[in-house]
């Protein structure tokens, strides 16, 4: 099982996850630059099953960061619900 691991600590603005995530998920720079193409490619491109491990996102965040990261995070969320044999996800403090 492939296993894809987010930092909180590994990004400043909201927007520099979408980036973090195209990196390490080998997707091509831009190709997941919002909600729904993230949600689109996660279920329908990238090569499963895998776990997704997201550390550090406990912490407060301004309201705009906070508002992005929820929605970046809930396509993983989603998809865990949409295809459970598929993906696993993983909150760590």
């Amino acid at each position: 099982m492939k296993t894809y691991e987010f930092n909180r600590k590994d990004f400043n603005w909201a927007e520099e996850y979408y980036d973090l995530i195209a990196e390490k998920m080998s997707l091509p720079k831009g190709s997941v630059n919002n909600a729904d193409a993230l949600y689109d490619t996660l279920t329908g491109f990238l090569e499963t099953p895998c776990e997704i491990i997201l550390t550090g996102f406990n912490k407060p965040e301004n309201e705009y960061n906070g508002y992005v990261i929820n929605l970046i995070n809930g396509c993983f969320i989603d998809a865990e619900k949409d295809y459970p044999d598929r993906f696993k996800v993983i909150f760590k403090p």
